[in-house]
């Protein structure tokens, strides 16, 4: 009997985490929604990871494109945004320069850096290190 809800268990956990996984890959309609209203792209061949639009916290994509063409793309796509790159962080922001993040933080962002742990948080691929977090506040 152990044995048998072991396994069962075992399958269960199995079968969540990869429909996690699966789920993982679309950013919801209702967030692909907002990001068009913003006029805000995803890069091409990012994979979305987790997070929400509409709040401060933003929605999180990861790619295996090297950090500075990412950083390049978006600062093409949004010249006149401001750019905050001090600390080791990289937010480019629809707004005046200036300040820390208490002056992007209610506002339209763009945030690209590497991060090794993208693939063993969220079962990536291993050269899915550079992350996307786009913040579209309401």
């Amino acid at each position: 009997m152990k044995k048998t809800m072991r396994v069962t268990l075992n399958g269960c956990l199995l079968l969540l985490l990869s429909a996690g996984i699966v789920l993982a890959a679309d950013l919801p309609d209702r967030d692909m929604k907002i990001l068009k209203e913003a006029g805000i792209p995803v890069y091409r061949g990012a994979e979305y990871t987790n997070g929400a639009l509409g709040s401060e916290m933003g929605a999180r994509f990861a790619s295996s494109t090297p950090v500075e063409e990412v950083r390049a793309f978006y600062r093409s796509q949004f010249s006149s945004w401001a750019l905050n790159d001090q600390y080791g962080s990289w937010v480019l922001y629809k707004g005046q320069p200036g300040g820390g993040p208490a002056v992007y933080m209610d506002k339209q962002q763009v945030m690209v850096v590497k991060n090794q742990n993208l693939p063993a948080w969220f079962g990536l691929v291993k050269n899915k290190t550079t992350e996307i977090i786009i913040v579209v506040p309401r």
